[in-house]
């Protein structure tokens, strides 16, 4: 049966997600022999479906060219549950944002930009930022080892307020500091203890006294690394008790969950 131009649209949408190439329509609709008007005609056709939203390509992969049915092949959305699937098998492990990158593959990979955006604001993933890296972690897992909860979208970062000297440093006086960072953080509560230390620029010794306090009275609870790789300044930022193996990393005010 001759492959005819009004079969294009029916043959695009029974591939579904697969989509198809145009090296495959080529040899549907031109054939072996190299007909420049009926591979003329082919672009023409996909051109006007792309016009009329029918379908939408090409997405260059390779050599190749895509196309696919509209609500068909990749999106953000697509690229998103990949993103979420690789950080929920990463586990406890965390993901750098290159690291995810290369994980991304074939044309998932040109929306990976915002497939990150979307799965954080979506908080199926939880960034955590130490400078100006990224790392990542699943929802659950984070709520599992750290006591990470979301908070209502949209809940306003507020601005630092530093602490000058030792004698000022209450937990009343951290809490500014500790609510952006939680903020910022896309509201999970286990804020890195590393992070509060930076905010607040004061010294580690005053910063443990008090959460060590602050935890045996109840008001906040401090939580060790698990099998996190976490960078080394972290890790050094982080609480070390006699019995314990790891350092405590992140604290979390109970009154702000």
């Amino acid at each position: 049966m001759a492959f005819e131009l009004d079969d294009l649209l029916p043959l695009i949408i029974g591939a579904n997600d697969s989509g198809l190439t145009l090296g495959a329509m080529k040899a549907k609709f031109v054939g072996k022999a190299a007909n420049k008007d009926r591979a003329a005609a082919l672009q023409d056709k996909l051109a006007s479906l792309v016009r009329a939203g029918a379908i939408k390509g090409p997405f260059k992969h390779g050599v190749a060219q895509h196309y696919f049915a509209t609500g068909r092949g990749p999106s953000i959305e697509t690229a998103a549950a990949v993103v979420v699937s690789l950080v929920s098998r990463s586990g406890v492990k965390l993901l750098s944002k290159p690291g995810l990158e290369k994980k991304v593959t074939g044309l998932n990979k040109r929306f990976f930009a915002d497939a990150i955006k979307h799965a954080v604001a979506s908080q199926a993933i939880v960034e955590l930022s130490c400078g100006s890296s990224k790392y990542y972690l699943h929802r659950e897992v984070a709520a599992d080892y750290f006591g990470f909860e979301a908070v209502s979208p949209g809940q306003p970062a507020l601005p630092p307020t530093p602490i000058t000297s030792a004698a000022s440093l209450t937990l009343e006086g951290v809490l500014p500091a500790y609510r952006r960072l939680k903020a910022e953080q896309g509201g999970f509560s286990a804020v890195k203890i590393f992070d509060l230390m930076q905010a607040l620029d004061g010294s580690k010794e005053d910063l443990h006294r008090l959460l060590l306090a602050e935890a045996k009275a109840g008001r906040v609870s401090i939580h060790p690394t698990t099998s996190v790789e976490l960078p080394a300044e972290v890790i050094d930022a982080g609480i070390r008790l006699p019995g314990h193996a790891e350092p405590f990393v992140t604290v979390v005010v109970k009154t702000e969950t």
